[in-house]
């Protein structure tokens, strides 16, 4: 059954972040969060407070404005002290110079007592890291702007 509440509780995320509204995914982070993406890029670091993170999310929207994820598989371990949660989906969105652009990704989420304590994203960063260097032949600085982290 608590998995089951997990599993809902991880879908309900992801359906806010595909209305862009990361405020309630934010509001579940423990204040000493660990949310980190992999790579050195726009998006990349490691941030560890609610609001750093509130800025990494603005920045993803402001980026892609009409990113989607579509959930593949939500794997679940452990009890309510120690939650280990793995998630594949799969991003995807239009670039600003047309066409499509998709992505595959593995998240890990840790969850303690409700809050998310950890987030670790991984997808394929050459693909990313390219897509952010069109973006900024197009005018769009913030593609390569420094990471966000504290």
């Amino acid at each position: 059954m608590y998995h089951w509440i997990v599993r809902r509780q991880i879908q309900s995320s992801f359906a806010h972040l595909n209305r862009h509204e990361y405020q309630p995914v934010v509001a579940s982070f423990s204040p000493a969060i660990t949310h980190s993406f992999a790579g050195d890029h726009a998006l990349g670091g490691i941030r560890h407070t609610q609001v750093t993170a509130q800025k990494w999310y603005e920045r993803l929207f402001r980026l892609f404005p009409d990113l989607r994820f579509n959930v593949k598989n939500i794997l679940i371990a452990g009890l309510p002290g120690d939650t280990q949660i793995a998630v594949q989906f799969r991003v995807e969105l239009t670039p600003p110079d047309g066409g499509s652009y998709t992505n595959d990704v593995a998240q890990f989420i840790r969850l303690k007592w409700g809050r998310i304590t950890e987030i670790h994203l991984y997808e394929d960063t050459n693909k990313l890291v390219d897509l952010l260097s069109r973006m900024n032949q197009q005018g769009v600085a913030e593609a390569v702007a420094a990471p966000i982290t504290d």
